[in-house]
Order: structure tokens, then C-alpha cells, then sequence
């Protein structure tokens, strides 16, 4: 499953709070930077893609959501 698809079929994380998870450093561009690579927005001769960085910033962003859920539901 792409991240894509695990947003769609995951709609209560937000891509925006997602996204400033992944580029803190970037908080008024982040949402729309998740968002064109997401939908493989046209920039030039190419499309944004999701990278494998950009993977590995998401899995570690819902990893510790999903340890804070831990923690919380404990």
C-alpha cells in the first residue's frame, strides 16, 4: 500500500498535521509540498513524486503517533 492509499483509507490523519510532522522546518509550504507530490503535480517537464525519503519521514512521523496512542490508551 502506497501512502496515498493509507491516507485515504486512514481519514482521521490529517495530511496537513502529517505533513508539518514530516517538514517542521517548512510549516507554510509542508501542506502543499505533501499534497503535489501526493496528486503527482506537473512542476515543469515532470511530476512531484513521493520519495523514498519522503516515505521514510512519514513512517517515522505515524510511528510516533502511533507510540503516543500507545502511551494515551494504556
Amino acid at each position: 500500500m502506497d501512502l496515498k492509499q493509507f491516507l485515504k483509507d486512514n481519514p482521521l490523519i490529517s495530511q496537513t498535521d502529517l505533513a508539518h510532522a514530516m517538514w517542521p522546518d517548512k510549516p507554510k509550504s509542508a501542506k502543499t509540498k505533501l499534497s503535489n507530490k501526493l496528486n503527482e503535480a506537473k512542476q515543469g517537464n515532470s511530476k512531484q513524486r513521493i520519495t523514498e525519503a519522503d516515505l521514510e519521514l512519514a513512517k517515522k512521523a505515524l510511528k510516533d503517533l502511533g507510540v503516543n496512542i500507545e502511551k494515551w490508551t494504556k
